[in-house]
């Protein structure tokens, strides 16, 4: 295996790895987890979604479905993607997120083509009363990091795939520096913490809005204590993105970060899955532990194996 393709695979798990380890502490406090489990190191399945160990959940589902999209068409994916989802959500999966449900609706309803997805996330974040920085996007933008080389390519497609969904700016800006901070990973960042920092550099580069540059500075200003006591395991992608990245900076390795960041408890599978990609694109695939690999099924580490190879085909390509 390529050192290449060991940190595209190891991302793609990692998003699988931390969404499924996750999972079980969804909507749990960090009290009730300490409680309940000391700390949670091992897949047990269970959870509010009683998942079976080794069962993801829709971060992984959404996330293979932006690689799927952008596999077909690195130059336009947004309606390969668009049309991966509604595959998804036709199998009438149980946790579909509300800003993503309200998406789906009004596109439904709208009678919208695979080409008007950000005009679906306008009308919803309109409907929403502007309350559509959530999450959802963030959890799946890993696969933009990956695919892409260059500055303007990265951020246009990871504040476009964003905006399919959630038309927030913040929740754009969120993928935006995140998939950068994978990609300066790829490209010889010494460290998650320089990846992270070059990629705020680089999106205040390019944004000009004031309003944008107010999002990005929320997003790299907010403080966090060194033991993550102030983090905030919320489902708003602001703070998200600041327990996921402070899971991966603090760690030791790749399974030290994919248990700090799940056993922050709250919106957990998706804290998990972010600080996953982000540490499996840095240690590699390799670095994951056998016992978390095991518990996919062959059908499951097929589809991850699918997307990883497709990717990389991208990658090289681009």
């Amino acid at each position: 295996m390529s050192r290449l393709f060991n940190r595209i695979k190891g991302g793609l798990y990692g998003v699988a790895i931390g969404d499924a380890l996750g999972g079980t502490l969804e909507f749990i406090s960090r009290d009730k987890i300490r409680e309940k489990y000391g700390v949670l190191r091992d897949i047990v399945g269970g959870g509010w979604l009683n998942l079976r160990p080794g069962e993801w959940t829709d971060d992984t589902e959404m996330s293979l479905a932006v690689a799927e999209g952008i596999i077909a068409d690195p130059d336009d994916p947004v309606p390969y993607i668009g049309q991966a989802f509604i595959r998804w959500r036709n199998t009438n999966p149980p946790d579909i997120g509300t800003t993503i449900r309200a998406t789906f609706r009004i596109w439904d309803r709208d009678n919208l083509t695979h080409e008007q997805w950000h005009v679906a996330a306008e009308r919803a974040h309109r409907q929403m009363g502007g309350m559509s920085a959530g999450n959802g996007a963030l959890m799946r933008t890993l696969p933009v990091g990956i695919a892409y080389r260059l500055i303007p390519d990265v951020y246009r497609f990871a504040v476009n795939i964003a905006r399919m969904t959630h038309w927030d700016i913040k929740a754009a800006l969120t993928c935006a520096v995140y998939s950068l901070a994978v990609r300066n990973i790829f490209e010889g960042a010494a460290d998650c913490y320089e990846a992270i920092a070059e990629a705020v550099h680089l999106v205040r580069e390019i944004i000009a809005r004031k309003d944008y540059k107010e999002a990005l500075r929320e997003i790299a200003e907010s403080p966090i204590n060194r033991d993550g006591s102030n983090l905030r395991p919320t489902g708003y992608t602001v703070d998200s993105f600041h327990c996921a990245i402070w899971s991966v900076v603090v760690a030791k390795d790749f399974e030290d970060a994919v248990v700090r960041a799940v056993n922050l408890g709250g919106d957990a599978d998706t804290i998990g899955a972010i600080a996953g990609g982000l540490a499996g694109v840095y240690w590699g695939y390799r670095a994951i532990p056998d016992r978390w690999l095991e518990k996919f099924t062959p059908e499951r580490r097929a589809r991850l194996d699918r997307a990883a190879e497709g990717l990389l085909k991208v990658r090289e390509g681009h």
